[in-house]
């Protein structure tokens, strides 16, 4: 499969002689879902502004679908990699549902027909379309945030990060956030995901984890087998998810429980077999 981000001994400090990414190199595949986790300081949301260009390298190269990220190219970046933050209250623009979602095809000159076909095609594809005349203040923060994926969505953006976008919302947001997800990835087998989290539950149901240290990649992998690394883990203070410790004492007990059950729901069911 193709590559959509690419990055070579990437470095980059903020202050002289600091270092907060330190030589990193990987690539991530089209449709490719990888959790980006470690602890604060780390420099996973400064990895993420590097990949959007909200902060240009120090030395090494990142590509994007094959565009390096220049300043010369930054326009056609723009077109391929989209970025939802943290605090939902901060990045709606508009004054309603239907403005937000249109802020970005206005700016990029869309007729007024297609962008309207463009606004009612996304909402309905995150389910916000019974939304789309409310105003931010109605809405409940997982919503702000799937009308921020909307918009990124509208323009035809097939990568798309999320920088601790679910860490200011309530069990419930999470849980609507990760599921819109796995939908999207379903729908469209190419969209490409970078989760930046704290999440270590969300981790365990990607495709893939990378786990920073200190400026540095400390383990890069799939979810089963670097969350089986539970010492590796403590000696970094992270802990691994619940549900694999629910089926690691299931395995003790002598009962099998198959990689593939990610969530208690799909434990439960297996137990109910």
């Amino acid at each position: 499969m193709s590559e959509a981000i690419r990055v070579e001994n990437l470095n980059f400090s903020y202050e002289k002689g600091v270092e907060t990414i330190k030589d990193i190199s990987f690539s991530v595949a089209k449709g490719e879902y990888v959790a980006l986790i470690g602890h604060n300081g780390s420099g996973k949301s400064t990895l993420s502004k590097l990949l959007c260009y909200l902060l240009p390298a120090d030395s090494g190269h990142i590509y994007i679908d094959g565009i390096e990220v220049i300043e010369k190219n930054e326009s056609k970046l723009r077109k391929k990699i989209g970025i939802v933050f943290q605090n939902p209250d901060n990045q709606f623009i508009g004054s309603t549902v239907e403005d937000d979602i249109a802020f970005g095809l206005e700016n990029r000159n869309v007729s007024r027909d297609k962008m309207v076909e463009l606004v009612h095609e996304f909402a309905q594809k995150v389910g916000m379309s019974k939304y789309l005349k409310k105003s931010p203040d109605e809405l409940s923060g997982g919503q702000k945030q799937r009308v921020a994926i909307a918009g990124i969505l509208a323009l035809g953006l097939k990568i798309i990060i999320f920088d601790e976008a679910t860490s200011m919302l309530d069990p419930e947001g999470v849980e609507d956030i990760k599921r819109l997800i796995m939908e999207m990835k379903k729908e469209d087998p190419e969209l490409t995901f970078i989760s930046i989290t704290h999440d270590i539950e969300e981790a365990y149901i990607s495709d893939r984890v990378i786990i920073l240290n200190q400026g540095n990649i400390f383990l890069d992998g799939e979810p089963n087998e670097i969350f089986k690394q539970e010492e590796l883990l403590k000696s970094i203070g992270l802990d691994i998810p619940f549900i694999m410790k629910i089926k690691s004492s299931l395995n003790k007990k002598g009962m099998q429980i198959p990689d593939e059950i990610k969530n208690m729901e799909e434990l439960s069911d297996f137990l109910c077999k």
